[in-house]
């Protein structure tokens, strides 16, 4: 088989050095762009069987100069060859960042990512071996395919093929005859391998863990499925497998638990709102508290202490300094200790769980009404007027977006810290779960397998006071006609 390369003509966005590799940024050739296309046509051959075209505007524009000459040919819209996806760099300008990402990328590192969320390069080989082989099988050896993409894309293409020739030019062509396609069997080969490695490394680190049989093998199950997901990059996994091996997680104080749902909550210097938490659970009937003391150096275990006699508690230590992807480690080996077919409740030490007629309802008897075995929660960043003289505490209302690209189906985000700031954070949290030994705590916004996070009902919302605690008095979030009063919040849940 006859393969040409053509690198799109020169565009807008190559002229301003800007990372372009979404269609709206709308990147089109520029004259010269034009130009350099329309010279290179008029050197290809009389004909081509079959014309592989990324979606982009800029190739789309390219094949459209192109198809003037091969009215005959076929032109297929090939995904598979689009641009490198540059996450959160997408849009910007080249930086040290992306450059050193390349640089580990070209000393062997398979799944270092663009951008944190963009591709890697496993990402990037794998759908380009899955193109060139259907390309190859589904074409005659006789035939002469031309591929229109971009630069980096067709440099990919010719490592795997094994074609040594320098970085293709803008608008330019290169053209290869009896195209010897072993080297990319060979490729796949080696990606499969490589994919063989991590999985390896990964279950090596799940069998070294003390756990029970049934958390192990869903795990494992786990990294095979997940072993390149955006999700569980290596920092991520081994910070969750530290915190489910953690042996400093211990019981300073043990209570009797009776058959109700536990609540589980990591703490660390409080006092100032730890009174109105606890007695806010304790107002929802919620009897049974698993309390761990983070490294809290103030008054916080001693108020929580008082409360020993109206409801079971059990105070845990962790005196390690942990990110949160370890705390959920350590909330999983919780969730393993007290066993399966416990009802928790997973909760901050800033947040207040809310849902339908929660002042007169108790929590045990408004799941079971629903018939919930997990739940899922919109998180309302909580805040004051800042021009007003009183308390009351506001949260938005519209400000509330969805997005349905992540793994686990459906991402919140939005409030006022998205609205002033643009920080996009995650909202979307499944407090309560019936416990079966099948769910994995991997995150603080969703649970693993995914379609737990499918099946959770979206019926209750989590108060959080943090900005109260950490912005006083530097920034002012309300808004008229978007901030409403906690008091007035609705559950009819079109937030």
């Amino acid at each position: 088989m006859n393969i040409i390369f053509m690198r799109h003509g020169n565009a807008t966005d190559n002229v301003k050095e800007i990372i372009s590799d979404k269609e709206i940024y709308w990147s089109t050739l520029t004259e010269e762009g034009r130009k350099t296309v329309l010279q290179s046509i008029e050197t290809l051959p009389s004909k081509i069987d079959k014309i592989y075209v990324s979606p982009l505007p800029r190739t789309i524009e390219t094949a459209h100069l192109v198809s003037q000459k091969y009215k005959t040919s076929d032109f297929i819209i090939e995904k598979r060859i689009r641009e490198i996806n540059n996450g959160k760099y997408s849009g910007m300008k080249n930086n040290e960042d992306l450059d050193r990402t390349r640089k580990m990328q070209i000393a062997g590192d398979y799944f270092i990512r663009f951008g944190e969320y963009g591709e890697n390069k496993y990402d990037i080989e794998l759908r380009l071996c899955s193109f060139l082989k259907d390309a190859y099988m589904n074409n005659f050896s006789s035939n002469t395919i031309m591929i229109i993409s971009h630069g980096s894309i067709t440099s990919y293409m010719k490592r795997i093929l094994k074609i040594k020739t320098p970085h293709i030019k803008t608008g330019k062509i290169e053209e290869f005859t009896n195209v010897d396609f072993n080297p990319l069997f060979k490729h796949i080969k080696k990606l499969n391998d490589i994919k063989l490695v991590k999985i390896r490394e990964r279950i090596n680190q799940i069998n070294s863990l003390n756990i029970n049989t049934n958390l192990k093998e869903n795990l494992i199950n786990m990294v095979k499925k997940e072993f390149n997901n955006v999700e569980f990059s290596d920092d991520y996994f081994s910070s969750f497998i530290s915190g489910l091996n953690e042996k400093k997680l211990s019981i300073k104080k043990s209570a009797k638990f009776d058959s109700g749902i536990i609540l589980v909550c990591f703490y660390d210097n409080f006092e100032n709102f730890a009174k109105r938490w606890i007695e806010h659970y304790i107002s929802m009937g919620i009897r049974n508290f698993v309390l761990v003391n983070n490294n809290s150096m103030d008054n916080s275990s001693k108020i929580l202490n008082s409360y020993a006699k109206k409801v079971n508690i059990s105070f845990w230590n962790i005196k390690e300094n942990c990110n949160c992807i370890k705390l959920c480690g350590l909330k999983q080996q919780i969730l393993e200790f007290y066993g399966t077919n416990h009802k928790f409740l997973m909760i901050n030490q800033d947040e207040l769980l809310i849902y339908e007629d929660f002042l007169h309802t108790k929590f045990e008897d408004f799941i079971k009404n629903k018939k919930l075995t997990c739940m899922k929660a919109l998180t309302l960043d909580v805040y004051t007027d800042k021009n007003r003289m009183d308390d009351l505490e506001f949260v938005d209302k519209g400000t509330y977006r969805i997005d349905d690209r992540v793994p686990y189906k459906k991402e919140f985000y939005g409030g006022p810290i998205y609205r002033v700031f643009k920080e996009k954070q995650s909202l979307q949290k499944i407090p309560y779960v019936l416990y079966t030994d099948k769910e994995i705590y991997v995150n603080d916004h969703y649970y693993y397998p995914w379609n737990i996070n499918e099946k959770a009902s979206f019926c209750s919302y989590l108060l959080r006071y943090k900005l109260l605690k950490d912005d006083k008095d530097k920034t002012s979030f309300y808004k008229e006609g978007i901030s409403v009063a906690v008091g007035d919040i609705s559950f009819d849940f079109k937030w």
